[in-house]
């Protein structure tokens, strides 16, 4: 805008100059007062051009200025147009994420009460089996300790869940509490016998010494628990020799063999025994009709039947494939003997067809031509001999024959 009003007045300024030049050289030239009148005259076209000439550039200065104004207007309101859409999208964006993040928090809220929820209960719930677990338990060593017969068939339950999990089965693996009446009239009853091969067994019997070994465990001083472990010894050496004593490996339907392993379920009460008094563990060790086991050993005494058990049936298998096989050799023996039996009576078979073929067809007085005689000579038939291609080949060469 300011180079235009600068145009424009060098523009004016450039044409007044020219009509200045040109009046001053009129005047110099005629210098009359026609050329005056001229001039004045001049001079006032010139005054009005100039007038036209302001109006005019205040008229280009207020339309540029105008046309500036709306221009800027309307750049302006696109700008704030475009910056108002930038914004709302962006505004509009941010609200949806924050939307997402809200909905997020909030579901993940609703999940970790429910995870809270479901573990207060869950520990609520293993609390309880905590709490009853530990009145059951005492309510068992309570029942343990005041009934010897109840000691005996936790013992007993304890050995046969021990021969479950090791995969021995009931009546095909292992009898329990069998009993047999000895010729003297006592009454025998094994806890458990285990099967072993040749129709051999092994016994093993259940013995729970507790009485003593909760006085030990719960000894207040010294004396106690000395006094407690003594009896605990004394307990576990009386099982022994009682065992012992009862013969159970002398039972007739039991073909048992040569000695009785006594279980003791509660194996760190036998180690605290054996470590307190070593002579019982050497008493124990040379009982030759009984030896003692705890959870440990027994095992390794079951590992090694199950090892027995599958030597034997590899055994078995063997002498029943060696057997198949001799009684797969005899069979093809005699396969091959009836084969030529077979053979023979065919070439019998073959002999006495031929034999009998000859007297059907050879000969002048064979069968054949003596049948059709009958027909020639007025015998009434309903078969013809030369009906059957077989019969009638016979009877072709019967006539050959003849």
């Amino acid at each position: 805008m300011e180079l235009a009003s600068i145009a424009l007045i060098i523009a004016g300024s450039f044409t007044g100059a020219i009509i200045s030049w040109i009046i001053a050289v009129r005047v110099k030239e005629n210098n009359s007062k026609e050329f005056e009148s001229e001039l004045i005259e001049a001079r006032a076209m010139l005054k009005a051009k100039e007038t036209a000439f302001e109006q005019s550039k205040n008229q280009m200065i207020d339309s540029y200025r105008l046309v500036a104004k709306e221009a800027f207007k309307s750049a302006v309101k696109e700008a704030d147009e475009e910056k108002e859409s930038s914004f709302t999208g962006a505004t509009e964006k941010l609200q949806q994420d924050l939307l997402v993040f809200t909905q997020d928090i909030q579901r993940f809220e609703r999940e970790t009460i429910k995870r809270d929820v479901a573990l207060k209960s869950e520990i609520q719930q293993v609390t309880n089996l905590g709490i009853q677990l530990s009145e059951d338990t005492k309510s068992l060593t309570n029942a343990l300790k005041a009934d010897s017969q109840a000691q005996g068939a936790w013992g007993e339950l304890v050995l046969e869940n021990l021969l479950q999990s090791m995969g021995f089965v009931e009546k095909r693996d292992y009898v329990k509490q069998l009993s047999e009446t000895s010729p003297d009239g006592k009454r025998k009853r094994t806890d458990f016998i285990i099967n072993l091969p040749d129709d051999r067994r092994v016994i093993i019997d259940s013995k729970v010494s507790l009485k003593a070994w909760d006085r030990f465990v719960n000894a207040e001083n010294e004396l106690e628990a000395e006094k407690a472990m003594k009896d605990h010894c004394d307990s576990i050496a009386t099982h022994a020799k009682n065992l012992a004593e009862k013969r159970y490996q002398d039972m007739e339907s039991v073909n048992s063999v040569e000695f009785v392993l006594m279980f003791v379920p509660l194996e760190s009460a036998f180690g605290a025994a054996m470590r307190q008094n070593p002579e019982l563990y050497m008493d124990l060790a040379g009982n030759i009709n009984v030896k003692v086991v705890t959870g440990a050993t027994i095992v390794t005494a079951l590992l090694l039947i199950k090892d027995i058990w599958k030597r034997e049936n590899r055994t078995r298998n063997q002498i029943e494939l060696i057997n198949r096989a001799g009684a797969l050799h005899d069979k093809v023996v005699l396969f091959l003997e009836s084969f030529e039996e077979v053979g023979f009576e065919i070439n019998q078979a073959r002999n006495a067809f031929e034999t009998a073929r000859t007297r059907l067809i050879s000969g002048d007085g064979n069968v054949i031509r003596q049948t059709e005689m009958l027909r020639e000579l007025g015998a009434k038939t309903k078969k013809e001999l030369r009906e059957k291609s077989g019969v009638r080949k016979l009877a072709e060469e019967a006539n050959e024959e003849r």
